[in-house]
């Protein structure tokens, strides 16, 4: 698997405790990827492989650079370790941008798009809010940010920029938990109040309406319940997590049959078996093939492959829908061969 060195052209603070770089690939060469996606570093701690997955926040076409930005979290070793230590010319490696949490835009469409972010859930939605703006011009957005105080808003100058340029298209609601002036009310997004932004700026339209929601899991979930309850189908809403959970084991088990898998992956077809309890990815890493993943809980969608021949269950997945399962989309971090399989990845 070929790796990308990224060298760090441009360190942005945002907040007291989140920074935004700007990136540039070390050797020239050429990157491709979607407002929404996100890069999966690595690092070597202790003679230790460590993953982690930061959205890019920038749009193709729009921005030069590809950018990240990463926030401090409580014990979070590496969100330190990048916050203490990178820097202008500093080189890190990652995988290829990849990730499903995109959107596609048609200068011909004329639709309403609602962007619900929480905290840090606001980097990979700026890029996708840029691109719809650009690409979209008959096309409306609103964006639901909620923050705990002034201070703590990524992207501050950024959004307001847009809301000024786009203003007869851009709204941007922003909610406080607990803000510094006192002439602020402090409010959290609960099911009362988003039902009432969305009744109120969509007057119970539930159609022609797309929703893009990141931020911590309760919060998603109760924004995907309150959503549904208003009559939203499951194809109008997308989510991204950035929570790194512990691997789960499987709720179910499995006959522990071999089977026979034909992978294709970098220009090369491998061939080998796999059995429970072992995943189709951990079946090719014993096989010593590098297959790309990241979360390896079936959240972030870095290992989805398409499955041409034969049937996979998935332990887990939070991140293909129902029209990715239909194409043929499988996760092989969370997935077990239920037949000889051939996958594409």
């Amino acid at each position: 698997m070929e790796l990308l060195q990224w060298k760090v052209i441009q360190v942005i603070k945002e907040t007291p405790d989140t920074n935004t770089y700007e990136l540039e690939e070390a050797q020239g060469k050429p990157v491709t990827w979607d407002a929404g996606q996100s890069i999966t570093f690595l690092f070597y701690h202790h003679g230790h492989e460590i993953r982690r997955s930061y959205s890019i926040c920038t749009a193709p076409g729009i921005d030069k650079h590809i950018a990240i930005t990463v926030k401090r979290k409580p014990n979070g070793e590496i969100s330190r370790y990048i916050l203490n230590t990178w820097q202008w010319g500093t080189i890190v490696s990652s995988l290829p941008p990849a990730g499903r949490f995109t959107i596609e835009t048609n200068a011909a469409k004329k639709r309403h798009i609602c962007f619900i972010a929480a905290g840090g859930g606001i980097a990979p939605i700026l890029g996708m809010i840029k691109k719809t703006l650009y690409h979209e011009p008959e096309s409306h957005i609103i964006l639901i940010y909620q923050n705990h105080d002034e201070h703590s808003i990524i992207y501050h100058h950024t959004l307001q920029q847009l809301a000024t340029q786009y203003a007869h298209r851009f709204k941007r609601i922003d909610l406080l938990s607990n803000p510094i002036e006192a002439e602020l009310r402090p409010a959290r997004l609960n099911n009362w109040l988003l039902e009432q932004f969305i009744t109120t700026n969509y007057k119970q339209q539930t159609t022609n309406i797309l929703f893009y929601t990141c931020g911590p899991d309760p919060f998603m979930r109760m924004v995907q319940f309150t959503l549904r309850t208003l009559g939203f189908s499951e194809d109008q809403l997308r989510k991204e997590h950035f929570v790194i959970e512990p691997v789960r084991k499987p709720a179910f088990t499995m006959p522990s049959t071999a089977y026979k898998v034909v992978l294709h992956y970098a220009q090369k077809t491998h061939q080998l078996t796999t059995a429970w309890p072992d995943t189709l990815l951990q079946a090719a890493q014993k096989q010593g093939i590098t297959l790309p993943f990241s979360c390896n809980t079936g959240r972030c969608g870095t290992c989805a492959a398409h499955c041409r021949k034969g049937s996979v269950t998935m332990s887990n997945n939070e991140v293909l829908t129902d029209a990715d399962l239909q194409a043929g989309l499988v996760l092989t971090c969370t997935g077990y061969a239920t037949s000889d399989v051939e996958l594409d990845v």
